[in-house]
């Protein structure tokens, strides 16, 4: 039961790659998208387990990880507030289905078949929304940029690339609830090996590991001199050190994201001619990069991709609220669901 008010204290929580980030907001019971301008009232971030980690100890142990990370990063919150909470949202990565279950998941494995909701539920005694994490960062993105009839594209690089599609003001979810997952279009079938199973995914090229992998490619050939004595060797080559370099101007680290613009720029057209998006939201680690990203992006779909960019007045900025775009959505998704429930 919620409080009196019509309004209901929900706690979102980001899952990603490398860290959990959960927030505390206040909502409107309808979960109105305005309520999220304003962002987050209190904020906590842990460390995830790495990928390293999840090699030693086997995917069980890595879900139990996971599943104490978000208990950890809600208890925190808790602590702090002198108000109880009505909900929990989480935005998991991977290909979650229309019950809130991992189905498959790439980049974190020992979440599949896993009902978090009801580990969470279990843990706190509050109902729990577990939604895709880029399904999150579009509704973080509705909720600034949207009108009830809005097309918004949320595309988040990090680790992989995931996505979200709000079609005329709805979260689209698919017949399964897999919809939105980009990141896995095969735009070269030769190319690299995808954790998913196939090769030459957008992720592969478009993704933080995907610049990595550019760089480390660059360098091997003996392009990328600078970026390989930053690294101290080929096999050390990642996105951070690449987008370090190319903030820093250095030649072969911005031909290398040139590059990976040109990536995300190719996914992007395809994006825009199946949805015709009025806004595309980049989200994710490499949203930091913000205008420096966008621009190129801009220019290369006018140079290259004139169907997609002709007659289209398409938006493509940063994530709205930045790295707390997730959890923020996560939260909206909770106090609907709160809702529609009747709570």
């Amino acid at each position: 039961m919620v409080s009196d008010e019509q309004t209901v204290h929900v706690i979102g929580v980001d899952v990603g790659g490398t860290k959990t980030l959960a927030a505390r907001v206040l909502l409107p019971l309808s979960g109105q998208d305005q309520a999220v301008a304003s962002g987050a009232s209190e904020t906590v971030q842990a460390e995830a387990p790495s990928v390293q980690d999840r090699e030693l100890v086997g995917s069980s142990s890595h879900e139990e990880a996971v599943l104490t990370q978000i208990e950890h990063a809600v208890a925190a919150l808790l602590d702090r507030s002198d108000r109880r909470v009505d909900a929990i949202g989480v935005g998991l990565a991977g290909f979650i289905g229309l019950d809130g279950i991992a189905r498959s998941a790439p980049n974190a494995p020992g979440l599949i078949g896993v009902d978090v909701a009801a580990a969470l539920t279990a843990r706190f005694g509050v109902p729990v929304a577990i939604d895709n994490d880029a399904n999150c960062v579009a509704v973080a993105a509705q909720s600034m940029f949207g009108t009830p009839t809005s097309s918004i594209l949320a595309v988040t690089l990090g680790t992989g690339i995931g996505g979200g599609i709000v079609l005329d003001g709805e979260l689209y979810r698919g017949a399964h609830g897999f919809a939105g997952e980009p990141g896995h279009m095969v735009i070269n079938p030769l190319g690299p090996e995808c954790p998913c199973g196939q090769r030459g995914c957008w992720e592969r090229y478009a993704s933080g590991s995907g610049l990595g992998w550019l760089g480390r490619t660059a360098a091997a050939s003996g392009q990328a001199e600078a970026v390989l004595a930053r690294a101290g060797s080929v096999d050390r080559i990642d996105g951070e050190v690449v987008t370090e370099l190319m903030e820093q101007g250095e030649a072969g680290a911005v031909r290398i994201f040139t590059e990976f613009a040109g990536y995300v720029a190719l996914g992007l057209a395809n994006l825009m001619l199946l949805f015709d998006p009025k806004v595309i939201v980049i989200g994710g680690g490499l949203a930091a990069v913000g205008e420096e990203l966008t621009t190129l992006v801009q220019a290369d779909l006018l140079q290259r991709f004139p169907a997609a960019s002709r007659d289209r007045d398409v938006q493509i900025l940063s994530a709205p609220l930045g790295p707390e775009a997730g959890a923020l959505g996560a939260a909206l998704i909770a106090a609907k669901m709160l809702g529609r429930s009747g709570s």
